[in-house]
């Protein structure tokens, strides 16, 4: 009898050792495959864009790059850029730069100025005569999600996300300026010339 009472305790353990926490293994077949993290979405680009400008933008759209700081610049003082538009028609502008910048727009006489829109990483300002209905200023230090400056990395996909989101369309020439001024569609070969 005592070798039976061995025997008879591990009867009376058996239906236990299913009641644990333990549950069956997954049918992989079953299990829904697992999501994938969310891509990044890049900047909500509501904030850039004109309000009541059909796209895309019926002109031809120039980029100017004013990445280049005047040596002479105080800095966390703003600079004055020139840009004087020698195209005629319907032009649109795309301005960016990393420092505060003043922008002084000079559309010439057949120039018809649609949009115009600066955007940096510091605070950016459009002055001139002439400059139409829609103008923005846009800068990540103003708060703007969509600010920043765009050529940061070169002419790649922050531009090209940029001018289809804001304008519906790529951009027709990038300008780099050098000097402080450039002339859009100037026929002197020693002024600036589209680097695209």
């Amino acid at each position: 009898m005592s070798k039976s009472r061995p025997f008879a305790a591990l009867l009376l353990l058996l239906p236990l050792a299913g009641c644990g926490d333990d549950a069956p293994a997954p049918d992989p077949a079953a299990t829904p495959a697992a999501e994938a993290a969310p891509a990044d979405a890049g900047p909500d680009w509501s904030h850039c864009r004109f309000p009541g400008l059909a796209l895309p933008v019926a002109a031809r759209l120039f980029v100017v790059d004013g990445g280049t700081p005047d040596p002479g610049a105080e800095p966390g003082r703003e600079i004055i850029r020139r840009v004087d538009i020698a195209v005629p028609g319907p032009v649109a502008l795309l301005l960016t730069a990393p420092e505060a910048t003043a922008w002084h727009v000079r559309p010439g006489p057949e120039t018809e100025l649609r949009a115009v829109i600066a955007i940096g990483d510091a605070p950016q300002r459009i002055t001139g005569q002439r400059l139409g209905v829609h103008r923005l200023e846009r800068s990540t230090a103003m708060g703007d999600a969509c600010g920043g400056y765009l050529l940061r990395d070169g002419a790649g996909p922050a531009l090209a996300a940029a001018t289809n989101a804001i304008f519906g369309k790529p951009h027709d020439a990038l300008y780099a300026m050098r000097i402080g001024s450039v002339v859009i569609g100037g026929t002197d070969p020693d002024l600036d010339q589209p680097v695209r």
